[in-house]
């Protein structure tokens, strides 16, 4: 059976209300450089998880315990703390144990902190295990600008190869793991400018290399106890999140394939400068193939405007060995706000050359928001746009999703949903206090 609603709401302007502290450094480097504007956006990030295990786009083990502030680009900044926690992964060779505790959490004196705890953990078959394995990611902004630190990490009963390694291992300490590949204890990963600072710690990331005997496929990416924080500032009547991917393939919400050639805005903008990710093909087993799947992106972070675009495009599609077919896939977000508050987002996208089995109704012309009803597999959604009003304001466009709801022919779970050329954008205004 076909739907379709006629109300794409693909212009549409709006009043909101401000969610940001602004906050005054007169005196700073960028303070001059915006003239006599004296006021900046501070924007609050932090995430942190236990475990994670990836090769390519397949996710192994999705983010246990994962704790993010809420708001993108963490715009909460009053005293804000989220927390996760997450049960040990039964994942052997690969992970053994590893239960985790997870916090992010945001503060008005101008400071972000992230914590990653875990404990009782065997990797690779155990070798390398710890007790104890705690990250913690501290980002603060003064007149100076960004400081970051990792104090209060912890590292206890750390083993690598059988031998001990006695405290908290210096930043970024390489070893080598023979017939398999390397890991990086402590690793340190700073991110700072005149726009933002921003500090991730990963107390283990091992990276496979090599063919092993353990069966562990090259291009193996396993982190525990991950922690991010970051502060973020910009002159600007708001700030523009944005995302970009080309497939995706998640299970009841959990990540069976990680995103294809995603893209994100910067917290603090590109300056216009388009982004972008780009992949050749996609081929996930069973259940679609693509060509080439570009992702851009880009924002402007200016006043008396700000303004961002997400676009996404995707060619070939094969889903569900012919299911669904299309040559060519676009589709496009963008938004505005104007320094009164005003905020103007439209989506809009296209089909070329779309076929769906059994539904010889489907072409390009296809309307906004058109759900069809697959018969003993669930629902097809076609150029389905999202809206979030109003804080923050937001609009997706998701030009193909698949959501799963009855057993199939093609072995895919009920809870499983499909998501092919995504493109959201948001924009959160800012208001003095």
């Amino acid at each position: 059976m076909l739907h379709t609603s006629s109300h794409a709401s693909r212009g549409l302007s709006k009043l909101v209300t401000g969610l940001f502290l602004l906050v005054p450094f007169a005196g700073s480097a960028l303070a001059a450089s915006q003239g006599t504007h004296p006021l900046q956006t501070v924007l609050y990030q932090g995430t942190a998880f236990g475990v994670s295990a990836n090769v390519g786009n397949t996710v192994l083990v999705a983010p246990t315990g994962q704790a993010s502030l809420e708001k993108p680009c963490g715009t909460n900044n009053d005293n804000e703390v989220v927390t996760g926690v997450g049960a040990g992964v039964n994942d052997s060779p690969l992970v053994q144990g590893g239960a985790s505790n997870a916090s992010a959490s945001s503060s008005p004196s101008l400071m972000s902190q992230a914590t990653a705890d875990v404990t009782g953990i065997s990797l690779l078959g155990g070798l390398i295990s710890a007790q104890e394995l705690k990250s913690v990611s501290s980002t603060t902004l003064n007149s100076s600008g960004f400081q970051m630190t990792t104090t209060g990490s912890v590292v206890t009963g750390l083993s690598v190869l059988g031998i001990p390694i006695n405290g908290l291992p210096a930043p970024n300490t390489q070893i080598t793991l023979p017939g398999i590949g390397s890991v990086v204890l402590n690793e340190q990963i700073p991110l700072v400018n005149n726009e933002e600072g921003q500090l991730t710690v990963n107390m283990i990331h091992i990276t496979v290399t090599l063919s092993n005997l353990l069966g562990i496929p090259v291009g193996t990416q396993i982190i525990v106890a991950s922690a991010s924080s970051g502060l973020v500032r910009a002159y600007a009547p708001g700030v523009v999140a944005g995302t970009s991917f080309g497939t995706q393939l998640s299970v009841s919400g959990v990540l069976e394939s990680s995103p294809t050639a995603p893209l994100s805005l910067p917290c603090y903008g590109t300056a216009g400068q388009v982004l972008t990710n780009s992949v050749a093909q996609v081929n996930l087993t069973g259940v679609l193939t693509t060509g080439a799947v570009s992702n851009t992106g880009k924002s402007a972070l200016t006043f008396p405007y700000s303004t961002g675009e997400m676009t996404t495009s995707v060619a070939s599609l094969n889903l569900l060995s012919g299911l669904v077919t299309v040559n060519a896939i676009s589709g496009r977000v963008d938004a505005t706000i104007a320094g009164t508050g005003g905020v103007f987002d439209s989506a809009v996208g296209s089909f070329a050359g779309i076929t769906v089995a059994g539904h010889p109704e489907i072409n390009d012309n296809v309307p906004y928001n058109t759900t069809v009803d697959i018969a003993g597999l669930g629902t097809l959604y076609l150029k389905h746009i999202i809206q979030d009003f109003p804080n923050p304001d937001s609009i997706e466009i998701r030009m193909i999703e698949l959501a799963v709801t009855s057993a199939n022919s093609y072995n895919l779970p009920i809870g499983a949903d499909i998501v092919i050329g995504d493109a959201q954008i948001t924009i959160i205004p800012a208001a003095e206090p």
